[in-house]
């Protein structure tokens, strides 16, 4: 029991946040309310696809994301490399931080952008792993913003198909 422990990380701000060496992870980013911007504006949908691609491969695998007018959802994998995980909410805070300052600059804004905290899942198995990339596919249909999900421009897949 304490080898499978080892290494488990749990904090709490407002909401639970576990972490796992090895885990995978469905994630969540949402804006702050009311919303600034429409993160599905062609040239904003693209900085957020590229945030999250950037360090694809390097601090983490991207399994599936996709891009909605106030929030993205991810499937995300932290990388270990010489023994050490990136730690998800590092992760989270560099994409965030790094879209608002993009974003607030093509917006002429200035401010607040995001929520202070993303909501994450560790997933447990294939079922669960299923389960968020289909909701990941079909919340833009879900939400009445397209029929057909694999028509959505801001969904995609990266280096952890």
């Amino acid at each position: 029991m304490a080898d499978r422990l080892r290494g488990f990380e749990r904090r709490r701000r407002h909401l639970p946040h576990h972490e796992e060496p090895g885990a995978t992870y469905f994630v969540t980013a949402t804006l702050f309310r009311p919303p600034a911007v429409d993160l599905t504006r062609s040239d904003i949908g693209c900085l957020v696809v590229e945030a999250l691609l950037f360090r694809d491969g390097a601090h983490y695998a991207l399994y599936d994301y996709t891009v909605m007018p106030d929030h993205f959802h991810a499937i995300l994998k932290p990388t270990v490399t010489d023994c050490t995980t990136p730690y998800l909410y590092r992760i989270m805070q560099g994409v965030k931080s790094w879209l608002a300052r993009e974003i607030n600059r093509r917006a002429g804004r200035r401010g607040r952008l995001w929520q202070d905290e993303s909501y994450d899942r560790i997933i447990r198995d294939e079922a669960e792993y299923q389960r968020c990339a289909q909701y990941i596919l079909d919340n833009p249909r879900m939400e009445g913003l397209i029929e057909d999900p694999m028509a959505w421009p801001w969904w995609g897949k990266g280096s952890g198909q």
